[in-house]
């Protein structure tokens, strides 16, 4: 087969290599966005990043692609210069004569005379450039024309000056051949394909098929002795070969593999292939014109879908659903009440019916209060799609109706935090569920309904819903809304509708709590230190204290800190400190604001070596700014660690350690969790366990401790977390081990001895 035939297969072939490339995108284009999404809900990412895998695949897809080619333009750019640097016009009447011949000879209707130069620096001939190749030519190839005969062709030689003749003649081929800008196509490819190994392979036998072009174009028409010859001149040139490889360039020898294929190539008179290369590259254009047209007609029909869905409003002809209203509720009550696991037991039980895509579905959904899932069995998952077309009925319908629910990893903003099934089946169902909405800015706040809780989360807008959805399959793998209402009011409502039943593992949704809320003090960082300012000032302050120091423990076997370690600082208004350190290099410490002094000063807590492997440090001041608390977790063993607690009397200058004289055996424990002192003489320490909710308890100040009782305990509930203060009362969350105190369901007490006795008052949902 000729090299011709090959160089236009390789051509197609990286083609078809693109449009696969461009297929593969399409085709991980939801997977990526689904696991991104994951990947940001499982560390907490903020919710506009939820939507952005697949544009991150692209993004570094595209820079890798972006780096090669910036890489190759480099090594031209050195490789161009080093080669002008040292050239000069070859004025040799003899050899500008033979390019003459040459280009004719090549096929080219007008010789130019000017594109051949001498350099020295090099040593074998090569074309250079793309838009005005230019021919280079080392000093051995300029004197071969002034030279006599080299031998007898009966050896297999050539005259010198039939030598030169041929090396023209080669290098005037590959300009007219194209064949930089072969290579550089080559090149791109493979740079838009650089995952594929194939792409490689291509590019690298293309540039001995290239060559081998070139030689048979030479060789045409030529007899055995003069091929044997041309070959033994190759032969020849390989002896002055030096480095190569720029895609940028076509030079004339090559390295000892490609030189054998070449001379077979060219001692090869006949090609008995080239009928079959010549289907096989027909095969290849129609497959190539195949690709391209599906793929061509598949962005016509979503470029077609999207400007029709742009000025397609699905709200049009469709009512709002009755909603939050007695009647919807009296609607719901009908269903047969479900048990907690009620919807898990009939998803196992349902049989497994996902469909390979929503074409394949036997019905289409009418109107925006319908919706179709591809795993029926799996109803719950329309509650959030549900929720996210009856917000946006009275915001923007037309730019609502442009998201797809039926794509996978779609992003709505709108997310079931909790649900649990009250009534129904998969038939008519009704499912309690807390609803989250992210928002985007404040100007947001005001299309906040009613029923809507927002709350603020590391300077980012979240509306929490919790409410109650009836929902009823209508057609097969279609679901219609029936209703929403209120989660608590359904709730009470099937609890007196069903006495008999068990609705205590139904959380009440209390969000964030009332202190957290109501936040005085802000802070962020910026520039490597603590800046903080009063909520609705301007101004921010800076905490003379770096970064790297307020993140420094003795203990980092769960890694260095990259942010505030929780319960290590107070900003309120009775008092604004940090506390840091506890290393052999940095000792225990805090800075606060001194009132009297109306600035940020510092001050060391214990200089004891003692103390030199700090894990968690907690700080409270519970009354006033004069008298607080800091207690700190050291000596850190496995599993078990020991607690020390300080107190200062002077607003954090000069501290003192507690003494414990009775409960010192409660100092050494489990991992502690977190700490609060609710009064100048109570406080609380939550201790790791998982089993029961471990709490000791101090009432003088530190210096004894006991165990806190609680009057009833809930299975798997055993993370304590300090108490606080809640609609009148000290409350205390305690959640399941795994679970931590920002999110998640939890078991709630509440006490009315300032914390010696806790009572359970229920299962709370706190966001």
């Amino acid at each position: 087969m000729s090299g011709r035939w090959k160089k236009i297969i390789w051509a197609l072939l990286m083609i078809q290599m693109c449009f696969l490339h461009v297929f593969f995108l399409r085709k991980i284009r939801y997977t990526a966005d689904y696991l991104w999404y994951r990947v940001c809900k499982k560390i907490g990412l903020p919710y506009f990043l939820y939507e952005k895998g697949f544009a991150l695949v692209v993004l570094g897809m595209t820079l890798v692609s972006l780096l090669m080619v910036l890489v190759y333009f480099v090594n031209y750019r050195k490789f161009r210069v080093k080669c002008i640097n040292g050239i000069v016009p070859v004025e040799d009447e003899v050899v500008r004569r033979k390019l003459e011949k040459a280009w004719v000879q090549a096929g080219s209707r007008q010789a130019d005379r000017s594109i051949v130069y001498k350099n020295i620096g090099i040593a074998e001939p090569f074309v250079l450039g793309f838009y005005h190749p230019v021919i280079l030519l080392p000093d051995w190839a300029c004197s071969l024309a002034a030279e006599g005969v080299a031998g007898d062709l009966a050896d297999r030689t050539m005259e010198k000056t039939e030598m030169l003749d041929v090396l023209l003649l080669h290098e005037c081929v590959h300009i007219r051949h194209k064949d930089t800008w072969y290579k550089l196509f080559l090149f791109l490819c493979n740079a838009l394909c650089w995952y594929n190994p194939l792409a490689y392979l291509i590019r690298s036998i293309s540039g001995r098929d290239i060559e081998i072009d070139c030689d048979e174009t030479v060789v045409s028409g030529c007899g055995k002795e003069e091929r044997a010859a041309y070959g033994q001149f190759l032969i020849d040139s390989l002896e002055k070969m030096r480095t190569r490889g720029y895609v940028h360039s076509v030079f004339f020898s090559a390295g000892e593999g490609m030189m054998k294929a070449r001379i077979a190539a060219i001692m090869e008179e006949k090609k008995p292939y080239n009928v079959i290369a010549g289907f096989a590259v027909a095969l290849l254009v129609l497959q190539t014109v195949f690709l391209a047209g599906i793929f061509g007609k598949r962005m016509m029909i979503q470029v077609k879908e999207q400007q029709a869905s742009e000025n397609i409003n699905i709200y049009d002809g469709f009512e709002k659903p009755e909603c939050f209203t007695r009647e919807v509720l009296e609607r719901m009550l009908p269903l047969a009440p479900a048990k907690e696991d009620s919807y898990y037991q009939e998803l196992m039980s349902l049989p497994y019916s996902e469909v390979e895509s929503y074409e394949e579905l036997p019905y289409a959904a009418e109107g925006p209060w319908q919706v179709r899932l591809k795993r029926p069995e799996h109803y719950g998952d329309c509650i959030d799609k549900f929720m996210y077309r009856y917000l946006n009925y009275d915001r923007d319908q037309t730019a609502a109706g442009r998201v797809s629910l039926e794509e996978p990893g779609a992003y709505t903003g709108v997310e079931a935090v909790y649900w649990r099934m009250l009534a129904g089946d998969q038939k008519e169902f009704v499912f309690a569920a807390v609803i989250r909405e992210f928002l985007a800015d404040e100007s947001a706040l005001d299309k906040v309904p009613f029923y809507g809780q927002v709350q603020m989360v590391d300077g980012y807008y979240y509306t929490y819903y919790p409410v109650a959805v009836h929902v009823k399959m209508v057609k097969d793998y279609v679901f219609e809304l029936q209703g929403i209402t209120q989660m608590t009011e359904a709730v009470e409502a099937f609890r007196e509708a069903y006495p008999e039943n068990d609705y205590s593992d139904i959380p009440a949704f209390t969000g964030m709590p009332e202190e957290e809320r109501d936040y005085v003090y802000e802070t962020k960082t910026s520039g490597g230190v603590l800046e903080i300012r009063k909520k609705g000032q301007e101004k921010w302050e800076t905490v003379p204290v770096t970064l790297e120091e307020l993140f420094t423990r003795g203990d980092e076997m769960d890694g260095t800190l990259t942010r505030l370690q929780e319960g290590s600082y107070q900003c309120d208004e009775i008092k604004q400190i940090f506390a840091y350190g506890g290393s052999p290099v940095l000792p225990l410490s805090v800075v606060f604001y001194d009132e009297a002094a109306g600035a940020y000063r510092s001050s060391v807590v214990t200089n004891i070596r003692n103390f030199g492997s700090v894990r968690r440090i907690f700080v409270s001041f519970p009354e006033n700014a004069e008298k607080g608390f800091l207690v700190i977790t050291t000596d850190r063993t496995m599993w078990q660690e020991y607690t020390t607690c300080f107190v200062t009397e002077d607003g954090g200058k000069n501290w003192r350690e507690c003494l414990v004289v009775e409960g010192a055996e409660f100092m050494s424990h489990s991992l502690t969790t977190d700490m609060r002192f609710i009064t100048n003489e109570v406080g609380f320490i939550t201790i790791r366990d998982s089993e029961t909710p471990f709490v000791i308890r101090t009432g003088d100040g530190g210096e004894t401790w006991s165990e806190v009782k609680f009057d009833e305990i809930k299975e798997y509930y055993s993370m304590a977390y300090a108490p606080f203060w809640e609609k009148g009362k000290w409350t205390m969350d305690v959640c399941m081990e795994e679970q931590s105190i920002d999110g998640g369901v939890k078991a709630r007490y509440v006490t009315d001895d300032l914390g010696e006795t806790w009572k359970f008052q229920g299962f709370v949902l706190r966001q």
